[in-house]
């Protein structure tokens, strides 16, 4: 919900005036000021504060709406590095409920790849005993052999199906998880944007998940 950069004040009174609709009595002489808006986007408030230090405050429940407004004024005053500090309880709290739906679903996949493997393994063995059946003229037990068979393969044809939906459903949640990385990256500008997508991967992988909203919030996973 909080951002937080540096910029100098006077310049981004030349950048609201720019980018915002505002008032044409609305005068902004110096720092410190707050300006609010409703996104056009959701209804939702925005607020902009600004410190005499240069020190700027971003309000709003909405991610990409902060990363706009970031990237926006970085190309306006052409800011190189920008790291920033950032806070969105609500949409880490989804992103924590995505994570462990990935969880879930890597675990289902495995469960299910170990359960395809000795299906096929305990195929090729009743095909090989329906064979030495047949080639004994017992008739019984190669019937018995070949209905396991079908049996067996109307199993493996609905876990193949559920293994499906699990990848679809999988590769969806791990698209959300790219996605709120790119999203945590464009809160920062170069460098720290770099760092930031490169240090939440490496939490990914190391399946820290502390690590990675911490990088979120606040662009790096040292204390």
């Amino acid at each position: 919900m909080e951002v937080h950069g540096a910029l100098f004040p006077f310049k981004v009174v030349i950048w609201l005036n720019q980018n915002f609709l505002l008032p044409e009595d609305t005068s902004i002489q110096h720092a410190p000021f707050q300006v609010c808006f409703t996104s056009l986007r959701n209804g939702s408030p925005l607020s902009i504060k600004i410190k005499p230090s240069g020190e700027i405050t971003v309000n709003t429940d909405d991610i990409d709406l902060a990363g706009d407004i970031i990237q926006s004024m970085a190309s306006f005053f052409a800011v190189e590095d920008l790291q920033v500090e950032a806070d969105f309880p609500t949409y880490f709290e989804e992103l924590r409920k995505v994570l462990v739906k990935v969880d879930e679903y890597h675990s289902v996949h495995q469960k299910l790849s170990a359960d395809m493997a000795d299906n096929s393994n305990l195929i090729r063995s009743l095909l090989v005993r329906a064979e030495d059946a047949r080639l004994m003229k017992d008739m019984k037990a190669m019937k018995n052999r070949y209905m396991e068979l079908y049996d067996l393969n109307k199993d493996l044809l609905n876990g193949y199906k559920i293994r499906c939906n699990n990848h679809t459903e999988l590769l969806g949640n791990l698209k959300a998880v790219n996605q709120a990385i790119q999203r945590a990256g464009r809160l920062r500008v170069g460098k720290p944007k770099s760092q930031v997508i490169a240090a939440c991967r490496d939490a990914i992988r190391s399946n820290s998940i502390s690590t990675l909203f911490r990088v979120m919030r606040v662009g790096t996973a040292s204390s």
